[in-house]
Formats: structure tokens, C-alpha cells, sequence
């Protein structure tokens, strides 16, 4: 797809998907979703706005203090942002599927 072919499939199918989850989850931080909440104020690629997440011993590296975030992220956010994409969620057993490291730099410990 084209740059202006990517914007027009995301503001058709990603935000209106993704924005009532993020508000359900919480209404005050996300009452603004749109395009910025993932790609920031420059509009930068995810990967590039979003925070990187930490593989340690083949699992994600959660601080204490991230696992309720954690927990969205991965029962609400994955699939439905998969669902968007029209992609299957990702599967621990067979390694495919969309996952964090579709919006998220995956750096290895």
C-alpha cells in the first residue's frame, strides 16, 4: 500500500476498533485515541514512539509495576488490533500471528 493507502486503511479500520478498547480500559488517559496515541505527536512509525519491551528467557521482561498494562496489551489490545489488521492474534506455540512486536521494538536481554 501507498503512505496515503495506509492512513485511509488505519483511520477506516484500526481506530475505530482499537479506540474503544483503549477508552474501555481507561477513559481519561485514552479519551483523545486517534492516530497520535501509537505514532506520537511527529506521527512516528509505532516501533519508533511506542516503549520497547524486553525478552528475557523467551518471555517478556514485565516490571511489577506494568502488569495490569501488560495484561491489557495482551487479552484486549492483540486481538483486536489483529482482528483490524485482519491477521490471526499471536500463538506462543507456533510463533505467528500479530503480537507485540507488531507495534512494539522487541529487544532481547
Amino acid at each position: 500500500m501507498t503512505k496515503d493507502e495506509q492512513v485511509a486503511f488505519m483511520k477506516k479500520n484500526v481506530v475505530p476498533e482499537m479506540g474503544p478498547v483503549f477508552k474501555a480500559y481507561d477513559a481519561k488517559r485514552y479519551a483523545e485515541f486517534g492516530c497520535k496515541t501509537c505514532h506520537g505527536p511527529k506521527f512516528k512509525d509505532p516501533k519508533e514512539f511506542l516503549p520497547k519491551l524486553t525478552i528475557k528467557d523467551g518471555k517478556l521482561d514485565i516490571p511489577a509495576d506494568d502488569a495490569a498494562i501488560a495484561k491489557f496489551m495482551g487479552e484486549q489490545v492483540v486481538p483486536h488490533m489483529a482482528a483490524a489488521l485482519g491477521l490471526k492474534p499471536f500463538d506462543m506455540a507456533t510463533h505467528t500471528g500479530f503480537g507485540c512486536g507488531g507495534c512494539h521494538t522487541m529487544k532481547t536481554k
